[in-house]
């Protein structure tokens, strides 16, 4: 498929306008129309341009530059070629044009010398061999000015395409620069476009002091959820919980390629236990969560807990079996202390902290 069909096409299925293309691209409509149809008697007046405005237009609508780059060199340069041997035939047309004029002309004397009257006749048989001579002569000195006209024709032909062979010489050292500013822009643009989609990406962090807990920050406003994805080189059971509640099918035991989407709301927690674990890749949009074989036995489920915000920090935690009224905090004057820890008079505390004890019932 030529590339300009498949600019179109992918145009086309983008379901973007001409005035779409033009908005982004800042080319005016009747270029994008005209690359489209491969029409490029519109650049006729400067094709240096051309190979600008398709490289574009492919950034644009995300069609592969590099991949049709040579097609649209080569179209260019064809239809330079096209556009030269046109202009190299209209001058042999006018010098063929010439040349039959003057043939006319001289067909012309030739018929009034027989329509004159039988005296004139006489007359120029009197005097034939002079004439015989001017016509030589006049035969010479047409023949001489048509070799004339043809040597000016040829110069000035020569004349012009050395001066459009400069000129597109000149077209095309500008283009080259331009070429090179606008690649430079682009890729400023690609650099800029890449940094901001980094800062917008998942920040996946080990919460410190604990094992296989992570930290997920970084989560932009319009996400709602997240692509959990674990690969299952064996049969296993997963369970997925949110806040201490299974979003998951617990009973089902997978193969191949779990997935789950993960709901988020303000600091909730996520535990994902794999009952049986054989080094399990696990990814959460894209991003790998390593789990850490510490203190874990074989046979056992591996577990890994994701905070979202700070966290249900009381997943955990029975509530309704727990009653503050049956914990004895000691902060009163019933609060003991390690020996030698504050003394009165340097009013200061030891190296070592104070000790408080929890009466339990």
């Amino acid at each position: 498929m030529a590339y300009y069909h498949i600019l179109k096409e992918r145009r086309t299925n983008l379901k973007l306008s001409i005035q779409d293309v033009s908005n982004q691209t800042r080319l005016a409509p009747q270029y994008i129309q005209a690359i489209e149809e491969n029409n490029l008697d519109v650049f006729s007046d400067d094709l240096s341009f051309v190979r600008y405005f398709v490289h574009a237009y492919s950034d644009a609508i995300g069609v592969n530059w590099q991949a049709i780059s040579d097609e649209v060199d080569m179209d260019v340069n064809e239809f330079a070629h096209q556009r030269d041997m046109a202009l190299t035939m209209a001058q042999r047309r006018m010098v063929e044009q010439m040349a039959s004029v003057q043939k006319s002309k001289k067909t012309t004397k030739k018929r009034k010398k027989k329509s004159s009257s039988a005296w004139f006749q006489k007359h120029v048989s009197r005097t034939s061999s002079s004439l015989s001579t001017n016509q030589t002569k006049v035969i010479k000195v047409l023949v001489l000015i048509g070799i004339v006209g043809l040597c000016a024709l040829s110069a000035i032909n020569v004349g012009l395409r050395s001066i459009s062979n400069q000129k597109l010489a000149n077209q095309e050292e500008l283009r080259q620069q331009e070429l090179s500013k606008k690649e430079k822009e682009t890729n400023k643009l690609a650099n800029q476009r890449q940094k901001e989609k980094e800062a917008q990406a998942l920040v996946v962090k080990k919460i410190t002091g604990e094992t296989n807990a992570y930290q997920l920050s970084n989560i932009q406003d319009d996400v709602k959820t997240l692509d959990l994805i674990i690969t299952l080189p064996s049969k296993s059971k997963i369970t997925v919980k949110k806040d201490g509640e299974a979003v998951n099918d617990t009973s089902k035991t997978y193969t191949g390629t779990f997935t789950q989407n993960l709901e988020l709301s303000e600091n909730c927690t996520f535990e994902i236990s794999i009952e049986t674990y054989s080094d399990n890749d696990i990814t959460v949009d894209g991003k790998e969560i390593d789990f850490d074989k510490t203190n874990w036995q074989e046979e056992s489920p591996a577990v890994i807990t994701l905070q979202v915000g700070k966290g249900n920090q009381n997943v955990n935690v029975d509530t309704d079996s727990q009653d503050e009224s049956s914990y004895d905090y000691g902060y009163g004057t019933d609060s003991y202390y390690n020996d030698n820890l504050y003394t009165e008079e340097d009013g200061i505390y030891g190296q070592n902290e104070y000790t408080e004890q929890t009466n339990n019932y």
